[in-house]
């Protein structure tokens, strides 16, 4: 027996708990001097009194070191009075969530309880007696090697939250008894969900996954295990791509829907689930869960990437990537421009003057308008191919998405990071690229057209912008600027999954067709509606309804358009062939027909229509290069 054990026994036999009147006593008199005689440094410790009466201890004494990966046990104590351990074991549960401590101990001075913490399952209560308990010398030998600081220091955290013996031996036991149930229950995860950073954990029962989130339109990856016993181990990774690609779509569906593009329903109670490069056969619950997982962390990833593009006004713009570089094609010019511009940048370092036009910091090839304490873009330049680098070749100019975008996001620092966004700091794709063309291009060909003979007329004619100009859906006032976003969302729902959630299309049906309702009756083109909604009815195949499609006229069309309507309110999910029948009429409606429309009805058709080009702008953008 260690000198450091024996002083541990001879503390804790010298105790007196009746000394302990308030949580004061509890501390000074019980939880230090019991860490101090375990051996741990005091300089290894974290006192939160003022927000819990919590003690932390780290295997670091310096203190920038003391994190989630370093952290020991924790320890909670109550009122010597208070028997409410439970919500004391609540809060310990709290904080190791994100400390991920290897114990957590609860104590009122009377009794001690230590827990081991498991990160995904719930914890074990390894030590569960009184004080009085521990004057026993071999109850508190055993104490002082379980949990004194370099037992504890030494364990290795990644192999400390394996299937604990006392579950083995459950499931041992369990399978002899054939109690499947319990099995089950004993080795599922404990539910939650925490963020810390760019890091974003989903707990289900019987899934967990583990996901980096991606930053300033880069690329994120997640992790996926099982709780099962028979997939126990199995570490599923898959990147960026398979993400976007797969398991984005068909989000807030039942597995069973057939929205999901990575499920394939093989009975009533399995599925076969494909993962990357992995393909796994899960039950309906496994199944369930990870579906419930895959929710949540593809809604942030989604929003992740929507802000970002929202707030550097990227999505009419054509992304690029090339040499590490990712990045924005604003529009292009001739070589001989880009050259004028770059050589403009470098003679306008900001170093060499104050004017108005020192805002350039020397680079390689790139030009980076900055004033040295804030930079506003990088621009780069991006031939179009093998012959763009002679004279008369054309240069795609590129808003660079630069570390400098990710500084904030690094530290945490989002709503930071937004809040500079503008002329004074760091400038968005589309402010970039007015101000090019409308003030430095300009300020280029003038300040060069004095020293050379250049034709400022040829330069800048040679300068091709991609335009996207369409009024915004909540600006439209004629309802033929619909149409375009009818058919992109048209275009989107083409190569969607087999089906699609009703609850997005319930609201868009409803307002168009309303929105329709009062067209001429001598509209063109009625084959054409009439082979459209024949086709809805072939589909439609367990409505169990024929139609007499020959003798229609409009009024029937809208009647049927009517019934659409009424049928995807009954309906969990929509056919998305369906779902393009139904927009093809609508398209040729609004072009072909004379309609009779109110005000509240396009406004109405405007706001159905919003959220539903969005998320097809997106899925268009984002989701099918990558399946």
């Amino acid at each position: 027996m260690s000198n450091e054990n024996r002083q541990f026994i001879k503390w804790i036999q010298s105790f007196d708990y009746r000394l302990l009147k308030n949580k004061d006593d509890l501390e000074i008199n019980f939880i230090v001097p019991m860490f101090r005689y375990l051996s741990y440094p005091e300089s290894c410790g974290s006192y939160t009194k003022n927000i819990e009466s919590i003690y932390i201890y780290y295997s670091h004494a310096e203190v920038i070191k003391q994190n989630a990966e370093t952290s020991l046990i924790i320890a909670i104590y109550i009122e010597p009075n208070s028997h409410d351990f439970l919500e004391a074991i609540e809060r310990a549960r709290f904080y190791s969530t994100y400390l991920k401590p290897l114990f957590f101990l609860v104590t009122n001075g009377y009794h001690v309880k230590v827990f081991k913490h498991f990160i995904y399952h719930k914890e074990e209560l390894i030590f569960d007696k009184s004080v009085d308990s521990l004057k026993n010398a071999s109850i508190a030998t055993d104490f002082y090697n379980n949990f004194n600081f370099n037992a504890v220091k030494d364990i290795d955290k990644n192999t400390a939250n394996i299937l604990k013996y006392t579950q083995y031996s459950l499931i041992e036991k369990s399978l002899r008894r054939y109690n499947l149930q319990e099995i089950v229950a004993n080795t599922d995860f404990r539910p939650a969900t925490f963020r810390e950073g760019n890091r974003l954990t989903v707990v289900k029962p019987k899934v967990v996954i583990e996901c980096n989130l991606p930053k300033a339109l880069g690329e994120g990856n997640c992790q996926i295990q099982f709780s099962s016993v028979i997939l126990r181990g199995l570490k599923v990774s898959l990147n960026h791509q398979y993400i976007l690609g797969k398991l984005m779509t068909g989000l807030n569906t039942r597995p069973e829907w057939g929205c999901r593009s990575f499920l394939k329903q093989l009975d009533d109670n399995a599925f076969e689930v494909n993962l990357g490069q992995i393909t796994v056969i899960l039950s309906d619950l496994e199944t369930a869960d990870l579906c419930l997982c895959i929710d949540v962390v593809c809604q942030e990833y989604k929003k992740a990437i929507i802000n970002f593009e929202d707030v550097l006004e990227t999505w009419d713009f054509e992304f690029i990537q090339f040499l590490d570089v990712r990045g924005i094609n604003l529009f292009s010019v001739d070589a001989k421009l880009w050259q004028l511009m770059y050589n403009f940048a470098n003679e306008f370092n900001y170093a060499q003057g104050k004017s108005e036009w020192h805002l350039f910091q020397q680079e390689d090839i790139s030009i980076r308008i900055s004033r040295g304490i804030r930079d506003h873009a990088f621009i780069l330049p991006k031939p179009v191919n093998y012959l763009s680098i002679l004279p008369n070749g054309t240069i795609n100019v590129i808003y660079e998405i630069n570390d400098v975008h990710l500084q904030s996001l690094d530290k945490g620092e989002l709503s930071t990071w937004q809040q500079n966004i503008g002329p004074r700091g760091t400038w968005t794709a589309k402010y970039t690229q007015q101000w090019l063309l409308n003030q430095f291009i300009p300020k280029v060909v003038d300040y060069y057209s004095h020293q050379y003979s250049l034709s400022e007329e040829e330069l800048l004619n040679n300068i091709v912008v991609n335009s996207n100009e369409r009024s915004p859906i909540i600006e439209i006032h004629d309802i033929k600027e619909l149409i375009i976003y009818l058919t992109d969302i048209q275009s989107w729902l083409e190569d969607y999954t087999k089906n699609i959630l009703s609850t997005l299309l319930r609201a868009y049906y409803r307002a168009f067709t309303n929105l329709v309702r009062n067209t001429d009756s001598s509209i063109e083109g009625m084959d054409y509606i009439i082979r459209n909604l024949s086709l809805i009815e072939a589909n439609n195949t367990k409505d169990g309804i024929k139609s007499n499609f020959q003798k229609w006229n409009f009024k029937d069309v809208i009647y049927y358009l009517d019934a659409q309507v009424g049928r995807i309110n009954n309906y969990q999910y929509e056919s998305s062939f369906n779902a393009v029948l139904i927009t093809r009429i609508f398209i040729w409606i609004i072009q072909h027909g004379k309609i009779s429309f109110s005000q509240a009805q396009l406004n109405a058709a405007k706001q159905a229509l919003l959220p539903l080009w969005e998320q097809s702008r997106f899925e268009i953008r984002h989701v099918y290069p990558n399946s």
